[in-house]
């Protein structure tokens, strides 16, 4: 179970559904979500960037745009 993040909502621009901050420091995750957008909305970027951090995708040497096609 992965316990060292949290989430907060933010007004990013629409475009925008979220992105996660990594502190390596730490070794925890701050979950962006936009206060903008649906619940649903939401919960599917929720899901989508705990794959992130599940994956342990910020310690690998991979292209974001491959990457976002992996995950998605």
């Amino acid at each position: 179970m992965l316990d060292n993040y949290r989430v907060i909502y933010y007004n990013l621009p629409y475009k925008v559904n979220g992105f996660i901050l990594y502190d390596s420091f730490e070794d925890y995750y701050t979950i962006v979500l936009n206060s903008k957008l649906s619940y649903e909305c939401n919960i599917k970027t929720f899901w989508h960037e705990l794959k992130h951090i599940a994956y342990d995708d910020f310690n690998k040497n991979i292209n974001v745009s491959l990457l976002e096609t992996i995950r998605h």
